[in-house]
């Protein structure tokens, strides 16, 4: 199965909009600080996650957007459908005489392995994504931490010179 990057797109709106929590908003511009979103992508994958529900669009002063429901009820399932559209397996014509029983096979196999990854897809949630993000983050923080501490100990000593 393959996802595009309108994918990686969604997740990374996602990602930004969750720790604002629920009830604050946040605008287009504040929502791709720091990211790699080209502005005709990113309203269009904005407008997508607000049409599956997955967002909600708040006008007026204030407005922007939010999580239309708790992370932890957002599955990366329905981030994908909500970009790509439902994932289905391949469906294979025969094109020779004969065939039709082994592509029947085939399309067999690959509505098993859609399946399979769609399962799989609904079993990651915003919050998960969220919390691996954090995790990652604290991780390479402490170890940046851990590797500057050996440069200050050696700033502190005389040099003989």
């Amino acid at each position: 199965m393959k996802l595009t990057r309108s994918v990686s797109y969604a997740v990374g709106v996602l990602l930004n909009v969750a720790p604002s929590g629920p009830r604050q908003t946040m605008t287009a511009a504040r929502i791709s600080e720091g990211c790699e979103f080209p502005p005709r992508f990113l309203y269009r994958i904005l407008r997508r996650l607000v049409d599956s529900g997955l967002l909600k669009g708040v006008s007026g002063p204030g407005g922007g957007y939010q999580l239309a429901r708790p992370a932890s009820k957002i599955t990366l399932l329905q981030i994908v459908e909500a970009v790509e559209g439902e994932q289905k397996g391949s469906r294979l014509p025969p094109v020779c005489k004969g065939h039709a029983p082994a592509m029947r096979l085939v399309n067999a196999v690959c509505a098993s392995a859609a399946k399979r990854f769609s399962d799989e897809l609904s079993q990651v949630t915003l919050a998960k994504l969220s919390s691996a993000n954090r995790s990652a983050k604290k991780k390479g923080s402490s170890a940046a931490a851990a590797k500057q501490k050996p440069k200050t100990a050696r700033a502190g000593k005389k040099s003989r010179s």
